[in-house]
């Protein structure tokens, strides 16, 4: 259920902060040492050059990337000048009396307007847009160039939505191959494609970018009907029909072979079959489109081109073009950020992976603004990415009736937490992935490389009406963890895009884990997982709802949906269909050990190892739920205080052996903290007659004897009652009646509840209307650090029961925490090149409590290194025991050019492309318990 992983992600997040304040990660090209040799004066040629970057002068990394992109199209390094508005093939447009060769460099200036009336045959070597490039409509026309900049005052036009290019013609526009990286006067990697500061406006002609056939997608079939026809669908369109299964690739991309009204016969016969749950068909996605925007060389990566708008509110607005093979930035490698030495010379190998060269991307970073009309992508296509395919990044962005296509990391990315606007009515069909864990590359913010049809760092973005299939990992994941721009930088969402502002601080802001979420109506089948959400609400200091309703999810690996680290949230109308294989420890619908006060409406969950895991925390409620798994509900001991759990209106089909209620006992939490299985729980449950029962574990019946032959020895043989009555205190803070009965299906026994007690108590409401990012709360007060060198380590209770508060119950510790590093940081080297960017220790804290091992997640960030003379850096590591109190523990770092040289990307040890398969997890636990071999038991 990926206990530990959870665990390991908590720590990341909270050691994020010193890692801002350091300013030791800088995501994309927002921080450089020098930038002298891009401001250079156009002298003669332009006097007022120099004003398209000044305009950001307050704002220095955007200062910087416009300087660098105008660079890339210098004046006075021109070889042909537009002089007129006129055609492209006119030989009266151009200064020179002829239309550009071969590898000219153009200029449109200010107030022209160029017209491409034909297929032009020159390869063009950059053009520098000041005016205004447009397309013919109606005669098919195309350009192929390297690099293409469109400046702030610049437009580039392919079509209108007035005047769009006619379905009878192909527009083009083709990024020439990359054959030469000019690390001298492109450190940052911008050129090759399109950079746009000005006005893009591309209109082709209208199709329908999807669209679900009447009749069944079956193997054989090859004619489909509509409800009605599919606009513009024509002869020698190629479809993408997405594969469901989880175990293989079953995409098909037939092309039409006749179209007749409101039917279409594909050239072959489909292979298998592509079905919802309820026997109806999947979309069938048209990538065909009369504006065709692509690289021209898809191999290698670094020959392609890729599409940036850069820092505009508003103002691109694209409706039907393909964009195919762009993007070179690789979700196969952690991204790199190209930096700068001192001598304002690019440091070899920070550009190895430059970020943000993707399909189609919005870099806005910030600012974005629901007043302001947002950008546009709507029935397009963007086919084959190596990382992200549609890309907001800090702005208002609409895409909607999309098809996205075989995009190996993010088919659709809201990057850091700001974004506004929506994701609706797009297909996202397939994606590979990285093969990294998800938390191996957060420290340096390249989030969303798994391979996932949408990912989301904004709530403030609205998913809906969406169709993903076929993701290496989560369909959908929205992940509200920090993000940081420009290295120190933190993000925050600007309360004036949201109309709950409840949780907004004195500035404005609110955390990008606190905007509410709204994700509705969208399907994901043939995936690792369905929907994944990540950090969201957790530390929200006002109560807020957010709402996920009316999703289907079906042949996942893993879980349909998971949402680790949730508070306050409703999920209502989600249906669950397992995959062809799982693990015993999948679930359907369920979060972690953080998870709280979550209410479950009208849920379905079939074809898993467990239904629903329902949250150890706050106030819970499950209100109908259609259910055939082998575990319907499971439900574990509570691992905070005073939670709450009602459950009504479930239904379990009574064909088969399946258990209703697994009530999962003396689930200890991973630090050992056993007192914790003596506070407060209820669950209530309600049965087909309107009957309300209170349900109990194992543990809470007098006759149970918690600790036959291990734990504490006060405990040692005694049964739940005797407890009671020794020492005042019962599992869940109160035993089960003697008149409880067995819950048909259950391992959990009942008694009928009065109905004053169907209420949360004052309690409960205080602790779920408190948040806590407490791991193990309560670990300081049940677990106690002691030198008395009498002592033994030992739970006890410390003084007696007095009216109505029971003795406290603790465990007196003697032992020592001792820290196990990751196996490839063992070495403590780091390579003299890295210094600057600071390094990170990790492994696990492990230590014992009552003979049982415990394990904690550890990391720590260093941000700034001074070493010594003879090359050593002296690390003062800190890490807690279980019960809170820090551990010192001083070690040494050796500089060294044997060490790996790694960049920013201080996290290398956990990616493949430096360790393989990555996989320590075996090694890391042999290692703990050869440290502790005196222990009887484990977690």
């Amino acid at each position: 259920m990926r206990t530990g992983f959870s665990i390991a992600l908590a720590v990341v997040a909270t050691v994020s902060a010193a890692v801002w304040a350091a300013g030791i990660i800088e995501p994309a090209e927002h921080h450089h040492h020098h930038h002298h040799h891009l401001a250079r004066s156009q002298g003669a040629c332009d006097p007022n050059a120099s004003e398209h970057a000044a305009g950001h002068a307050a704002n220095l990394a955007r200062h910087r990337e416009h300087a660098a992109a105008l660079e890339l199209v210098a004046l006075c390094s021109e070889t042909h000048v537009a002089v007129k508005s006129g055609d492209w093939s006119a030989p009266a447009t151009w200064a020179e009396g002829k239309p550009p060769a071969a590898s000219a460099r153009v200029r449109i200036p200010s107030g022209v307007t160029v017209k491409v009336d034909q297929e032009v045959p020159a390869r063009i070597d950059w053009i520098r847009v000041d005016g205004a490039l447009v397309w013919s409509t109606d005669h098919a026309a195309s350009v192929n160039s390297g690099t293409i900049v469109v400046t702030p005052e610049g437009a580039l036009e392919i079509g209108t939505e007035d005047h769009p290019v006619s379905k009878s013609v192909v527009a083009k526009l083709t990024f020439a191959a990359r054959t030469f990286r000019d690390r001298k006067h492109d450190p940052f990697d911008m050129a090759g494609g399109l950079i746009s500061m000005g006005a893009i406006r591309i209109h082709g002609a209208e199709k329908t970018a999807w669209k679900i056939p009447r009749s069944q997608l079956l193997p054989g079939a090859r004619e489909f009907k509509f409800d009605q026809p599919p606009s513009n669908w024509a002869v020698g369109d190629e479809l993408i029909v997405p594969g469901t299964s989880d175990t293989s690739n079953e995409d098909e991309t037939p092309t039409i072979a006749s179209v007749d009204g409101d039917q279409i016969r594909l050239d072959r016969p489909l292979k298998y079959a592509h079905l919802t749950p309820d026997g109806s068909s999947v979309p069938m996605g048209n990538l065909t489109r009369n504006i065709r925007i692509a690289s021209e060389a898809a191999a290698p990566l670094s020959a392609r081109g890729h599409i940036m708008f850069l820092h505009q509110q508003t103002g691109v607005n694209i409706d039907g073009a393909e964009f195919r093979d762009l993007g070179r930035t690789d979700a196969k490698r952690a991204q790199t950020a190209p930096d700068l030495d001192e001598t304002g010379k690019l440091v070899p190998g920070s550009d190895g992976n430059t970020v943000g060269r993707y399909a189609l991307h919005f870099h806005v970073v910030s600012g974005a603004r629901i007043d302001v009309p947002p950008h546009v992508v709507r029935n397009s296509v963007v086919w084959g990415s190596p990382k992200h395919g549609i890309v907001n990044h800090g702005g208002h962005l609409l895409a909607e009736n999309n098809v996205t296509f075989a995009i190996a990391g993010s088919h659709f990315f809201a990057e850091n937490g700001t974004e506004i606007g929506s994701f609706r009515g797009n297909l996202a069909v397939r994606s590979t992935g990285s093969g990294d864990d998800l938390v191996s590359r957060m420290g340096i913010f390249d989030n969303g490389h798994q391979g996932h049809g949408f990912w989301m760092q904004s709530a403030g973005v609205r998913v809906t009406d969406n169709w993903a299939f076929g993701h290496a990992a989560g369909a959908y994941v929205v992940f509200g963890y920090a993000f940081a721009e420009g290295g120190n930088n933190r993000t925050y969402f600007d309360a004036r895009n949201t109309d709950d502002r409840v949780n907004a601080d004195a500035e404005g802001r609110i955390s990008t884990s606190d905007v509410d979420l709204y994700f509705a109506r969208n399907y994901a089948a043939g995936s690792t997982d369905g929907v994944e959400i990540w950090n969201h609400k957790l530390l929200a200091p006002h109560p807020s709802r957010s709402l996920i309703e009316d999703i289907t999810v079906w042949n996942v690996s893993r879980h349909a949906l998971f949402i680790p680290y949730v508070r306050d949230t409703l999920i209502r109308n989600v249906h669950a269909y397992g995959g062809e294989h799982h693990m015993d420890t999948d679930f359907a619908i369920g979060g972690n050990s953080q998870t709280e006060n979550i209410t479950f409406q009208n849920v379905t969950a079939e074809r898993f190892p467990t239904g629903l895991l329902l949250p150890r925390r706050g106030i819970n409620t499950v209100d109908g739920a259609f259910l055939r798994n082998p575990t319907n509900i499971m439900i574990e001991s509570a691992n905070r205080p005073f939670r709450m759990v009602t459950l009504r209106n479930i239904h379990v089909p009574s064909e088969g052996t399946t258990t209703t209620l697994d009530l999962k006992d003396m689930a200890v939490p991973a630090n050992g903290d056993v007192a914790m299985l003596f506070e407060n729980d209820r669950i209530f449950w309600s049965d087909a007659a309107g009957k309300t029962f209170r349900l109990y574990f194992g543990s809470q019946n007098e006759n149970f004897v918690p600790f036959a032959d291990h734990g504490p020895p006060d405990l040692k043989g005694l049964t739940s009652a005797e407890i009671k009555a020794r020492f005042g205190v019962a599992f869940g803070g109160q035993l089960a009646p003697v008149d409880a009965k067995q819950l048909p299906g259950s391992n959990a026994t009942m008694a009928l509840a009065d109905a004053d007690d169907l209420a949360p108590t004052s309690k409960e409401l205080e602790f779920a209307q408190n948040p806590s990012n407490e791991l193990y709360p309560l670990a300081g007060q049940h677990i106690v650090n002691t030198e008395d060198q009498a002592a033994k380590s030992r739970w006890t209770f410390a003084g007696a029961a007095s009216g109505s508060e029971p003795p406290n119950f603790v465990f007196v510790k003697k032992t020592s925490p001792k820290l196990i590093v990751h196996p490839l940081l063992r070495k403590l080297v780091i390579h003299p090149d890295d210094v600057r960017y600071g390094y990170r220790l990790e492994g696990i804290v492990a230590d014992i409590v009552d003979n049982r091992i415990t394990k904690m997640a550890f990391i720590q960030d260093f941000p700034a290194l001074q070493p010594d003379g003879q090359g050593h850096i002296a690390l003062d590591v800190k890490f807690p025991d279980p019960a809170g109190d820090m551990t010192s523990l001083p070690l040494s770092l050796t500089v060294t050019k044997q060490a790996v040289r790694r960049g920013r990307n201080y996290e290398y040890y956990k990616q493949a492309q430096y360790c393989g398969k990555c996989n320590f997890e075996q090694e890391m636990e042999r290692d703990i318990r050869a440290t502790f071999a005196q222990a009887a038991g484990g977690e």
